[in-house]
Parts: structure tokens; C-alpha cells; sequence
């Protein structure tokens, strides 16, 4: 028998059946489900299956709770029959047409609409953010302890490098928008693309004019930025759909590209651009009021209440935030920090019942979880050992919240957009050694606060039972 295979018949059976599912897709721990009939669900069935942790229902989707072990899960899933909703989006975006043209939509708030299609298109992004800010710090370490010149070309190359990320950001975001919004992605590529063209760049720094039918064009240099592209391409959504209407069927091939780029680069240009650069600026202003001389209220209330922001799935809501952030200034010192806090202090509370408890499956599954929280992933800890238990929960957001509070004070800043243990490569920047020094005391005082209140809180459970904690760990167990 595959590996997990009879998990995922277990959990495809609590979901009403092959017949109910409409498509699958997963995150970092999640398997999430577009059901026919949500109600036809059996909630209850699908928590009592060992390996699963827990189930998030949502407007949108049913959330599975599996764990760091989620992408295995989900290829036995797809294996099963269950349709792929990440192949399904890449093949109605490529030949413009809807992969399931009879699905009823489901009715969802805007807010919760605004969320998911944001998170969507910046969360693949993060990667190439982790992977230009490792070379950002490489570059640092180089010049703190002189180990290159910064006009040697080796530092240059490594310096265009570490940008490239930051300044296509605009085309990165046009991909995963394309496949979001369902429209044509190298039309997308390309619209997106006349907002970083050399000719329009220089002649923005020229300080010349620009002036398109006499509609006049702001002169705005758009890299490194968020906000713009992701309107372009929303907007092109429709744009390419009117178009799609009015064309004849035998000049469709010719017509429907020509026209949605005609009408959406200018209207980009004129209009949609600069809207986004205001809304970028004011996003900027909010940001800084929140991280002002009040900031370490911000970090110590958001890394108290993140296991709880988990909880609702609200923290995919911090993304957009962080990631736009992250890509305009290089630095973050707010969110992820205050993550960092969080899943630190879930992963100390969760290794002290570890160390306490007498229990061998609780052992093994608690110091399993305690791990998987340290290095980013909570799911383990949260729904498998600190929420079964309560007070681990407690003393996690006492302990997240008092590191919050001093990471706030001392402005601890990350240049890597991490929130795990690997932030410790993250603190190396402009700020110095000071900043580096800081970091790692916020990093040691969220796992130790945490463990010590752990064990003070927590009494010896002499009758605890194995096999809810077992099943609630987020599968951590190995079905063969």
C-alpha cells in the first residue's frame, strides 16, 4: 500500500465522497477542499481520523489540518481522482476559458473574496523575496567582516543578483495574478512589463512630460512595487472578457490579445498606476504609524494574539501587508517579526510538555510538534499539544507578547523575509551587530519564557490519553 493512501480515502470519505469534491489544493499544512455540498460533510468523521488535525471551515473551502507532510498528503489525494485546483486555474488561464463553467459560486463576503484572491497571487512570492534577502545578507556579512569589496565585480554581480527579486516584483506578481484571475498570462506578463520598460523609466527620470492622446501620464517608477500590478491585472480580467465578447470567433487569436493590450497598458499607465502608487504610499504611512514610537504595543498585541489569528485562518490577511512591505523597503519589522515571537513560543511551551510529560506517545508527538514550530510550522503544536492542553496555549502568548513587547522596543528588524528559527540568518543588515544581538534575544527569550511558564503552569497530566493527542498532531504518525 502507498504511503498515506488509506489517509486520504479516510478523508475523502469524510467529505461526502469523490462526488462532492470539486477540486483540491493545500498550503504549508492545509489541504483545502472545494465541496459541491458543504453540509454533506462529516465534520465530526473527518477530526477522528489519525493523522488529521483538525477541520477549518471556511465560506470558501474546507480546511484539512494534516501538517509539514501536507504536499505528500495531497499528491495521494490527487492520485485518489480528486481534481488538482492549482492544474485547473494554470489550464483555464492558459486557454482562456473556465475549467468548471456549471460550478454554482459560493456565496462569501467581499472582505473574505479580497483576502483569499490577494493571498493567492503574493504568498508564491515569498520564496523569491527569502531567496534576494539571503543574498542581501550574504552581501552584508561580506562588508562587515571585509571579506569583499563593494567595487569588486564579484560583489556587483551578487548585488544585481539580490535586486532582481525586488525589482521585477511587478512581473512576479503579474504571473501569479494571471493564474488568479483566470487571463491570458504572457498579455498579463507584458501589460505589467510597460511599467518597468527602460524607455518609459528614462523618461521619468528625465523629469520630461509624458503625455499619452493628451491624457497626461504620472512620472512614477514603479519597481519593486505591489500594489499597481495587481490592479492592472484585475482590471485586465475584465477587460480581457469584454473584448472576448465583441470579437468575432475567426478573429479571436488576433483580436483578443491585440485589444486587451491596447486598452490595458494606457488606462495602466494613466490611471491604474498612479491609483496604486497613492495606495501603496498610504499603505507605507500605515505601516510606519503602527511601527512609530507606539510599534512595541503592535508587536507584542499581534505575537500574543497569533495562535488565535491561525486559528480563524486570518493570518493569510497579514500576507499582502508584509509582502508589499518587504518589497518596497527590503526590511520588515512588524509582522513576520512578531510571527517569529509567536511560533518561537509555541514550539518552547510544546517541548516543556515534552519534557514533562510521562506519557511515551505524547513524548514523541509533543517534541515532534515542538520542532515543527520552531522552524515555521505551528499547526502541530497549536491543534496537537497546546490547545488540547490550555495552559501551554497561555504561557505561549504570555511568553510571544513579552518578547513582542521587547523586540518592539529595541525595533528588531529582519532582512529575510523568515519566521522561523532560520530568521537568525535574518537580522544581519544596516542596523549592524546591535540589531543581529537583539534578534537573537527575542529568539532565545520567546522558546525559553515559554518553556519555563510551561512547566510552572502545567500540571503532571497523570491521565492523559495518547491516542486524541496522537490523532490531533497533525498527522505526524507515518501510514503506510
Amino acid at each position: 500500500m502507498r504511503k498515506y493512501q488509506q489517509l486520504s480515502k479516510e478523508i475523502i470519505q469524510g467529505l461526502g465522497g469523490m462526488d462532492n469534491v470539486n477540486s483540491a489544493v493545500h498550503c504549508a499544512t492545509r489541504l483545502r477542499f472545494d465541496l459541491k455540498d458543504p453540509a454533506a460533510a462529516k465534520l465530526d468523521q473527518l477530526k477522528e481520523i489519525d493523522g488529521v488535525v483538525g477541520v477549518n471551515p471556511t465560506p470558501t473551502q474546507l480546511q484539512v489540518i494534516i501538517g509539514s507532510h501536507v504536499g505528500e498528503v495531497f499528491e495521494e489525494v490527487i492520485h485518489q481522482g480528486v481534481t488538482n485546483g492549482d492544474a485547473e486555474v494554470k489550464k483555464s488561464s492558459s486557454d482562456g476559458t473556465s475549467a468548471t463553467p456549471n460550478r454554482p459560486a459560493k456565496e462569501t463576503s467581499i472582505f473574505n473574496k479580497v483576502v483569499d484572491t490577494i493571498t493567492g497571487c503574493m504568498t508564491p512570492m515569498i520564496p523569491a523575496l527569502t531567496a534576494a534577502g539571503m543574498i542581501k545578507v550574504i552581501l552584508s556579512l561580506s562588508t562587515t567582516f571585509n571579506w569583499m569589496s563593494t567595487n569588486s565585480s564579484t560583489y556587483r554581480v551578487l548585488d544585481f543578483i539580490g535586486d532582481g527579486a525586488f525589482y521585477f516584483m511587478p512581473i512576479l506578481l503579474a504571473v501569479f495574478a494571471a493564474n488568479k484571475f483566470k487571463v491570458n498570462t504572457s498579455i498579463a506578463i507584458i501589460v505589467v512589463g510597460v511599467f518597468l520598460h527602460p524607455n518609459f523609466s528614462q523618461w521619468v527620470a528625465s523629469g520630461d512630460p509624458i503625455s499619452f492622446l493628451g491624457m497626461p501620464i504620472q512620472g512614477v517608477i514603479y519597481a519593486a512595487s505591489v500594489i499597481p500590478a495587481l490592479l492592472t491585472i484585475w482590471v485586465m480580467s475584465y477587460i480581457e472578457r469584454g473584448v472576448d465578447r465583441i470579437t468575432p470567433q475567426s478573429l479571436k487569436i488576433l483580436l483578443n490579445p491585440t485589444l486587451t493590450l491596447l486598452f490595458t497598458a494606457p488606462l495602466a499607465l494613466i490611471v491604474i498606476g498612479p491609483l496604486g502608487n497613492y495606495a501603496g504610499q498610504g499603505l507605507a504611512w500605515v505601516i510606519n504609524l503602527m511601527q512609530g514610537q507606539l510599534g512595541f504595543i503592535m508587536v507584542a498585541l499581534l505575537a500574543a494574539a497569533m495562535p488565535f489569528i491561525v486559528m480563524t485562518g486570518m493570518h493569510h490577511a497579514l500576507t499582502p501587508i508584509f509582502v508589499a512591505s518587504f518589497a518596497a523597503t527590503g526590511t520588515e519589522s512588524l509582522i513576520l517579526v512578531a510571527q517569529i515571537c509567536a511560533n518561537l513560543a509555541q514550539g518552547g511551551a510544546t517541548l516543556a510538555v515534552a519534557f514533562k510529560s510521562k506519557e511515551k506517545n505524547v513524548k514523541s508527538i509533543a517534541a515532534a510538534a515542538g520542532i515543527s514550530a520552531i522552524m515555521g510550522i505551528t499547526e502541530p503544536a497549536l491543534y496537537g499539544i497546546t490547545m488540547k492542553y490550555k495552559k501551554p496555549l497561555v504561557a505561549a502568548c504570555i511568553s510571544a507578547g513579552i518578547s513582542g513587547c521587547f523586540a518592539g522596543l529595541m525595533h528588531v528588524t529582519l532582512y529575510v523575509p523568515q519566521n522561523s528559527l532560520m530568521a537568525i540568518l535574518g537580522f544581519s543588515g544596516d542596523k549592524g551587530t546591535s540589531n543581529v544581538i537583539a534578534g537573537l534575544i527575542m529568539m532565545l527569550m520567546s522558546v525559553v519564557l515559554s518553556f519555563v511558564l510551561t512547566l510552572v503552569l502545567q500540571k503532571d497530566e497523570k491521565n492523559e490519553v495518547a491516542a486524541p493527542a496522537e490523532k490531533a498532531a497533525e498527522g505526524l504518525a507515518v501510514h503506510s
